[in-house]
C-alpha cells in the first residue's frame, strides 16, 4: 500500500528551474490546476479535485512555488503543490525535494586567486566635478598667476592631501587644488580608488548649475543679490524680458533663476511653489525647439522616506551568510563564480532609496572579496543620472569607488542609458549637452578601477579571460552613440548604418532615448568570438538585451515591455547573428534595464534579465520589497554545461502589467498630462491619420504594447 505523507523533507535552497527526476503519487487536499509551464501566468491544462490521485515523474521549484512534473501521452504539464517549503497542498508518497547536484555536507573550496596587477599608490587620481583654479599654496586666496584651471570632468594625479582652515587641498605637479570644503560640507570632485574611504557629503545647497533661456511673459520681476526676498534689490526686469540663466535655485516657496546682471550674479524669482500647484511667471525657451516647461531639477532632490537602517543592515548580513552557505554547497573546483548586479540607480541627493544602493554596492564588493569570486559585473545604470553634471560626477565616482576591490577581484562595468546624465539633459535642460557626461569624462572616472583585456580604447565594451579558466566574459555597449552636438544641443541629423535610415529627430542621438550597436563594435565582437578555442565558453553582458535579426523586436517574451530593444538601431542584426553562430560557446546573454526577472530560450541562446537592485523601480507591486536589493551569483560548470543562478535579496515572480492607454512617439520634454482638449485632438488624428513618415513606418508601432508580461526568476540553465 502506498504511504501518504503530508510533512516533507524540503531543501530551502532548491535551485529555481532545475528539475528533480523522481516519481511518486500525490493526493490534493483542495482543487489544484496544472499549467503548460511552471509559472502562474501560463495556460491552464487540467483541474485536479480533492483526493484525486496524481502520478508524477519529477519535481521543480519555479516562480515562488513547488511543482510536480506530469508527463501524460507525451505532453508535459506542471502542477503547483506548495507555496513555501514544508506546507504541501496534499499528501506525497515521495516527500523529498532536493537539488541533485547540491553537496549535503558543504566544504570550503580552495580557489586560486587570479594574479591581476594591483593598483599602485602612485596612480592616485582626482576628477573635478566643477571648474577649479590651482593655488600656489594651501590657501584659498593664493590663486596662481596666470590662472590655471582644471575643467569639470578632467583628471589629475595628486601626491597627497593637506588641510588649511577646514579646506582640503590636493598637492599636484601643477600646484594646490581644492578638494573639499569641510565647513560647507561640499566636495569639488572625487578621488578615484582611494586607499581609505573618502569623505562623502550630502549636498546641502539647493542651487543647480545649468544654463537656459527664460522669458517673463506674465509679469515684471525684481532682481536680488541672493535667492531671498529679504536680500538687497539690484534692479527690475520688465514683462517680456528674455534672460539667459546660469543656474536654478529653490527656496521654500519659490524657484529662482541665477543670471548675470551688470557683471555680477543676481537672482530673480520665476515660479511660486504651492503645495499642489505651481505658478510660473513666464515660459522656458530653452531647447532645440520651443519648450514651455521643463522638469525642474529639484524634483530629483527629496530627503524624505527614510527606511529602517538597522533593520536593513541586519537583513543584508543574514542574506550574505545564507548566500555564502549555498555557494559553498554547489561550488566545485572547476566552478566559475561571477557576481552580477544591475540598475542600482545610485543618487546621493534624490531620495533614501537612491542613497541606500550605495550600501548595496559596498556589500556586493565585500561579498566578492570574502568569497573569492572570479569576477564582478555591474551591468549598467550604476547611477540615476538625474542631477547636474557636478553632482552626477560625484555620484559616479563614489559608486565606482564602492565597487573597487583594488584588483582583488576583477571588475567590469557596462554603460546604461542613465549613466551619462543625458536624461537630465533631455528632461531638465532642454536637450543642451553641457550637463552630459561625455565619453572622455566617463573614461576618466572608470579607467583606474575597471579590469579589461579589450584591444579597443576609449570604448565601453571589452573582453576578460579569467586566469586558469575556460570561461571568458564579454561586456557590450548597448548605447553605442557618439558625443555629437550642434550649437550646444544634441545633433539632429544622422544616417543610421547599416539600415540606411536618415533620422531627423533629436532623440536618436541621446543615450537616454535609444539603444544602438555600431558596426565597429559588432566587428570587434566577431573577432573576439572567432579567436576563442573550441573548448572555451563565453558569458555576454549588455545593459539592454539585443534585438532579434528576424522578428525585428526583442526576444520573446521581452518584446512586450522592452521598448528600447524593439526600436534598437545600428547593426543589431549582424550582432544577433554573430552570437547565434557561436551558440555552442555562449553560456548566456545577461541583461538588465527592464527592472524585472525574466528569461527566454531563443535560437539556442539563454537570454536572461536581472531585476533592478534599487527597490522602488521594480515592476512588481508585491509587499516588503524595499528592505533589500537584488543581485546574482552566476555559478558556471563548463564540463556539465550548467549555469546556476543564486539570488541575493528580492526575487520576481511571473507577472503582468496592463495599461489602458499608450503614448505615441514624442520627445518627452513636457511631462505634464494631456488636457481633455489635447486628448480629443489626439483621438481625432488617430481616426483620421496623416500619411506616416518613413521613420514612423520603421517603428511598426512596437512601442504601443499595453500588456506587459514576464516569467519571473529562474535559477538553473543548461547550454
Amino acid at each position: 500500500m502506498t504511504r501518504k505523507v503530508r510533512s516533507t523533507d524540503f531543501d530551502d535552497q532548491m535551485l529555481d528551474g532545475q528539475p528533480v527526476w523522481q516519481s511518486g503519487q500525490f493526493w490534493p487536499i483542495h482543487l489544484l490546476v496544472s499549467r503548460k509551464s511552471a509559472n502562474q501566468g501560463a495556460q491552464r491544462i487540467q483541474s485536479y479535485r480533492r483526493g484525486h490521485l496524481v502520478s508524477y515523474q519529477g519535481k521543480l521549484k519555479s516562480d515562488g512555488r513547488f511543482w510536480l512534473i506530469i508527463i501524460k501521452n507525451g505532453a508535459i504539464s506542471y502542477l503547483p503543490v506548495a507555496r513555501r517549503a514544508g506546507q504541501l497542498w496534499g499528501m506525497d508518497s515521495n516527500p523529498v525535494w532536493r537539488s541533485p547536484n547540491v553537496n549535503q555536507h558543504p566544504t570550503l573550496m580552495e580557489t586560486s586567486k587570479p594574479n591581476y596587477p594591483a593598483i599602485q599608490p602612485a596612480t592616485r587620481s582626482f576628477v573635478a566635478a566643477q571648474p577649479l583654479s590651482f593655488r600656489t599654496s594651501a590657501n584659498w586666496s593664493a590663486l596662481a598667476s596666470p590662472t590655471k584651471i582644471l575643467t569639470a570632468g578632467e583628471q589629475i594625479v595628486y601626491r597627497k592631501i593637506v588641510s588649511n582652515q577646514q579646506i582640503d587641498y590636493l598637492v599636484t605637479a601643477d600646484g594646490y587644488l581644492p578638494y573639499a570644503d569641510n565647513r560647507q560640507k561640499h566636495r569639488f570632485g572625487v578621488l578615484l580608488s582611494p586607499t581609505s574611504q573618502s569623505v562623502r557629503f550630502d549636498e546641502a545647497t539647493r542651487c543647480y548649475q545649468l544654463n537656459g533661456v527664460f522669458q517673463f511673459t506674465k509679469r515684471e520681476v525684481i532682481a536680488y543679490t541672493a535667492p531671498d526676498l529679504a536680500a538687497p534689490v539690484v534692479g527690475q526686469l520688465d514683462k517680456g524680458t528674455i534672460v539667459k540663466y546660469t543656474g536654478k535655485c529653490r527656496t521654500r516657496h519659490r524657484g529662482w533663476l541665477r543670471i548675470n546682471f551688470n557683471q555680477q550674479s543676481v537672482y530673480v524669482p520665476f515660479v511660486t511653489l504651492y503645495p499642489h500647484h505651481r505658478h510660473y511667471y513666464g515660459v522656458e525657451i530653452t531647447g532645440s525647439k520651443l519648450v514651455t516647461r521643463l522638469t525642474e531639477p529639484w524634483q530629483y532632490t527629496n530627503q524624505t522616506g527614510l527606511v529602517n537602517a538597522h533593520r536593513r543592515q541586519s537583513a543584508l548580513k543574514a542574506q550574505s551568510r545564507q548566500l555564502a552557505t549555498v555557494l559553498g554547497r554547489i561550488r566545485q573546483p572547476e566552478t566559475v563564480v561571477i557576481g552580477l548586479m544591475t540598475d542600482t540607480h545610485f543618487d546621493a541627493s534624490q531620495s533614501s532609496t537612491t542613497r541606500q544602493t550605495y550600501t548595496d554596492l559596498r556589500n556586493f564588493r565585500q561579498f566578492a572579496v570574502d568569497n573569492q569570486l572570479d569576477a564582478m559585473i555591474m551591468n549598467g545604470d550604476l547611477i540615476d543620472g538625474n542631477q547636474t553634471l557636478a553632482r552626477s560626477i560625484l555620484d559616479m565616482g563614489d559608486a565606482l569607488n564602492a565597487l573597487d576591490t583594488h584588483s582583488q577581484v576583477p571588475l567590469m562595468v557596462s554603460l546604461g542609458n542613465h549613466d551619462d546624465n543625458s536624461g537630465f539633459a533631455r528632461y531638465v535642460n532642454g536637450y543642451r549637452t553641457e550637463q552630459v557626461m561625455t565619453t572622455h569624462i566617463l573614461q576618466n572616472l572608470r579607467h583606474s578601477i575597471i579590469t579589461s583585456e579589450s584591444d579597443v580604447h576609449n570604448e565601453f565594451y571589452g573582453h576578460l579571460s579569467l586566469a586558469g579558466k575556460r570561461v571568458h566574459l564579454i561586456v557590450l555597449n548597448a548605447f553605442d552613440i557618439p558625443d555629437e552636438a550642434e550649437n550646444g544641443y544634441f545633433k539632429r541629423d544622422f544616417d543610421d548604418q547599416p539600415t540606411g535610415i536618415h533620422w531627423t529627430g533629436i532623440l536618436q542621438n541621446i543615450r537616454h532615448s535609444r539603444s544602438r550597436f555600431a558596426q565597429a563594435q559588432v566587428k570587434w565582437l566577431a573577432r573576439t568570438l572567432n579567436a576563442l578555442g573550441e573548448d572555451q565558453q563565453v558569458l555576454i553582458f549588455s545593459h539592454a538585451t539585443i534585438r532579434s535579426d528576424n522578428a525585428r523586436q526583442a526576444v520573446t517574451p521581452f518584446w512586450t515591455y522592452d521598448w528600447f530593444v524593439n526600436n534598437q538601431q545600428g547593426d543589431y542584426a549582424s550582432l544577433y547573428r554573430t552570437i547565434v553562430d557561436h551558440r555552442r560557446q555562449v553560456i548566456a546573454v545577461m541583461s538588465g534595464h527592464t527592472h524585472v526577472d525574466d528569461w527566454s530560450k531563443q535560437d539556442g541562446i539563454n537570454w536572461i534579465t536581472t531585476t533592478s537592485d534599487i527597490a522602488d523601480r521594480r515592476k512588481t507591486n508585491l509587499v516588503d520589497t524595499k528592505q533589500l536589493g537584488a543581485w546574482d551569483l552566476l555559478a558556471i560548470n563548463p564540463s556539465k554545461r550548467e549555469l546556476i543562478r543564486l539570488r541575493f535579496g528580492w526575487h520576481d515572480q511571473s507577472g503582468h502589467r496592463s495599461n489602458w492607454r499608450y503614448r505615441l512617439f514624442g520627445d518627452g520634454t513636457n511631462p505634464q498630462r494631456l488636457s481633455l482638449s489635447e486628448l480629443s485632438q489626439q483621438l481625432k488624428r488617430q481616426f483620421k491619420p496623416a500619411p506616416r513618415t518613413g521613420n514612423a513606418r520603421y517603428y511598426q508601432n512596437q512601442s504601443q504594447q499595453v500588456r506587459q508580461t514576464w516569467r519571473g526568476f529562474k535559477g538553473y540553465f543548461t547550454y
